[in-house]
C-alpha cells in the first residue's frame, strides 16, 4: 500500500484484514489506487480475498476491476482465514505417493504394513481390527507428506472400508465390525516390514532404531520375520506401544544395554581391586 514492492510475492492470493482496512481508509485515494494498481500489475495475482467480512473500499475495488482480479469475502478475521487456508492449500499441494501395504490404528499409533505379496499382510491387519484397532487402508495407501515434516496416509475412495483377505475374498470391514473399525486417515509414525525367516542380520536388542524415508520424512522402521507360531498381532500392537514410549522419550532397549555396560564396569573394577 505503501508503494514497497521489492519483497511482494506477486504470484500470492492477498488477504484485507482489519488492519490493512484501517491503513488504507487513512490514505490517499488517488496514491491508494495508484499503488493497488501497480501491486496487482507486478505478476498473476490469483484474487484478493476481504476478511471479516469486510467491503473492498472503492479504490481498492477500481483497482482489482482494473487488473481483472477477483475480489472475494470471508467471514474468518485475517489470522483465523489464514490458517485455515494454508492447511487446506497444504492438503491439496503436498506431494503424494502410493505405497503397497496395510495401514492400521493401533493404540493411536498409525502402523504401516509393509511386505512380500502374499506373506501375510492383510490377515495380520484383520486379527488387529478384530482386537479392537482400526483400519485405515488395505493393499494401496495413499502417503502425503504434510508440512514436510510428518505422514499422513490414507486410502483411495474405491478402496474405503474394503479388505481383500486370500480364502475369503473382499470384506467389508465397516459392515462387519461397525463404524468404528475404520478411519479415513491417520498420520503414519512406524513402519512395520514383515519378512520371510532371518537367518543373520537382525538387531535381537532392539537398540539401533532403523528408519525409512517416504517423501523425504523418516518414520522409524520394525523388521518382523514371519515363522510359523508368532502371534504378528501382538508382536505390532507391543511395537506401536514401545513406539509411543520412545516418542515420550523412553527408550527400553538403550536403559537395559546401558545398566548392562554399568554392572560389567563394576564388576571389572572388584577385579581390578
Amino acid at each position: 500500500m505503501c508503494g514497497h514492492l521489492d519483497n511482494f510475492r506477486a504470484h500470492s492470493v492477498q488477504v484485507f484484514g482489519q488492519g490493512e482496512q484501517a491503513f488504507c481508509q487513512r490514505a490517499n485515494k488517488t496514491k491508494l489506487r495508484q499503488n493497488v494498481e501497480k501491486l496487482l500489475s507486478e505478476g498473476s495475482v490469483p484474487c484478493v480475498i476481504m476478511a471479516a467480512d469486510l467491503d473492498p473500499l472503492p479504490a481498492i475495488k477500481k483497482a482489482c476491476l482494473s487488473a481483472d482480479v477477483p475480489v472475494l469475502k470471508t467471514s474468518l478475521d485475517s489470522s483465523a482465514f489464514l490458517a485455515a487456508f494454508s492447511r487446506w492449500l497444504d492438503e491439496k499441494l503436498s506431494p503424494v505417493t502410493h505405497i503397497h501395504g496395510v495401514l492400521v490404528g493401533v493404540s493411536g499409533i498409525g502402523v504401516l504394513i509393509r511386505g512380500a505379496a502374499g506373506i501375510g499382510k492383510s490377515e495380520c491387519a484383520l486379527e488387529l481390527i478384530k482386537r479392537g484397532h482400526i483400519l485405515v487402508a488395505d493393499d494401496v495407501v495413499e502417503v502425503q507428506a504434510r508440512w514436510n515434516r510428518f505422514l499422513v496416509g490414507s486410502c483411495p475412495a474405491m478402496l474405503r472400508h474394503y479388505m481383500e483377505v486370500r480364502g475369503l475374498g473382499i470384506i467389508d470391514v465397516e459392515l462387519l465390525f461397525g463404524v468404528g473399525s475404520t478411519l479415513d486417515e491417520m498420520n503414519i509414525e512406524l513402519e512395520v516390514v514383515l519378512t520371510p525367516p532371518l537367518k543373520t542380520g537382525l538387531d535381537r536388542l532392539g537398540v539401533d532404531q532403523k528408519t525409512t524415508k517416504i517423501l523425504g520424512v523418516d518414520i522409524p522402521s520394525l523388521t518382523l520375520p514371519v515363522t510359523p507360531g508368532r502371534n504378528l498381532a501382538v508382536l505390532i500392537e507391543v511395537a506401536a506401544l514401545n513406539q509411543r514410549l520412545k516418542s515420550q522419550g523412553i527408550f527400553s532397549a538403550k536403559e537395559f544395554s546401558k545398566k548392562i555396560l554399568d554392572r560389567m564396569k563394576k564388576t571389572a573394577n572388584k577385579d581390578e581391586k
